[in-house]
């Protein structure tokens, strides 16, 4: 009887773990399918912050023109407009970056988001002189969205897969409170 019992357990606990192997596996594997259909404050950017959080697992880029980097911060590089989009660890309030080249204006241009992808500001140093500038305008935000989705958009539609056994729930669960508070 207690030979059994420590089957019947061991079974148990066997299909437990294999349970959530499989539910981690399938989070992780679809992540960009259930970032785009997670419900989200506007202005938040859920694709770019699970692409950028998960740059290291994905395969290299095939879209011509981007080249990951996951060499430190995970980073994408838009070749075609000199752009990069980075997961920054610099501060704490700033996660995540889009720098742009210069201009004759404006030096090391720097978007700014927040944790859940959230335009933070605009930085750059004024041309001449070298003045720390920060700008967090709706101009700002728009030119911020407009470089992003110039990144994020391609990879979305290449790589969104629909999953077989559909977890959104679980995955709105885990992390759906990230992309709806006022950050």
């Amino acid at each position: 009887m207690v030979k059994t019992g420590i089957a019947i357990l061991a079974i148990a606990i066997i299909f437990l773990v294999s349970g959530f192997v499989y539910i981690q596996h399938n989070l992780s594997t679809y992540c960009i399918y259930y970032a785009k259909h997670i419900p989200h404050t506007e202005g938040t950017n859920p694709e770019m912050v699970f692409i950028l959080d998960h740059l290291d697992d994905m395969e290299e880029s095939t879209i011509e023109g981007l080249r990951y980097d996951t060499d430190g911060n995970n980073s994408i590089i838009n070749e075609k407009n000199s752009l990069i989009l980075i997961q920054s660890s610099s501060s704490e309030s700033v996660q995540y970056e889009a720098h742009a080249e210069g201009t004759y204006e404006e030096y090391y241009r720097t978007y700014q988001f927040d944790k859940s992808g959230k335009f933070y500001s605009y930085y750059y140093q004024k041309a001449d002189v070298w003045k720390d500038v920060y700008d967090k305008s709706d101009t700002r935000k728009q030119e911020a969205q407009g470089y992003v989705d110039e990144v994020i958009n391609p990879i979305v539609d290449k790589m969104e897969i629909k999953p077989k056994v559909n977890l959104q729930w679980w995955f709105n669960k885990k992390y759906q409170e990230r992309f709806t508070l006022n950050n």
